[in-house]
């Protein structure tokens, strides 16, 4: 509920910004089908699962690969990346296979039990400062 309501707030301010631009109309229609078509893949791909290469569930496996189950039911190894952030009320989780393919996964404080949240948090930052990861960008 709350990344739905940040997306709808971020992509509704940024619809008012693209309207209010003095441009010419053709532009200011062109920026709000960009703005509201990023609004339908945001929500596509992190609130809806509609579309079929999102992200439904991440496995952590005890070697330190993750595996990833997408709502085509594809199961993919991936790893994560040090850009991924890490913070009490959102995880956005950032994940490479190969080179050129990555995915993201975004847990907001509502979307798991709140014990499971907090030890996945720690996690993180103990799996940041063990691989010499970023520490800034853990968090």
């Amino acid at each position: 509920m709350i990344l739905t309501a940040f997306l709808l707030a971020t992509h509704g301010l940024g619809l008012s910004v693209a309207l209010l631009i003095p441009l010419d109309w053709y532009w200011r229609c062109g920026l709000a089908v960009l703005v509201l078509a990023g609004l339908l893949h945001a929500l596509g791909m992190q609130v809806l699962f509609m579309v079929p290469w999102a992200v439904r569930e991440a496995i952590w496996e005890p070697d330190g690969a993750w595996t990833l189950t997408l709502v085509s039911g594809d199961r993919v190894e991936t790893r994560l990346l040090s850009s991924s952030f890490v913070s009490p009320r959102v995880l956005v989780l950032n994940f490479r296979r190969g080179r050129w393919r990555s995915r993201t996964m975004v847990l907001a404080s509502d979307t798991l039990d709140s014990d499971l949240l907090r030890s996945l948090r720690v996690r993180l930052r103990l799996w940041g400062a063990e691989s010499g990861s970023d520490a800034d960008v853990l968090g």
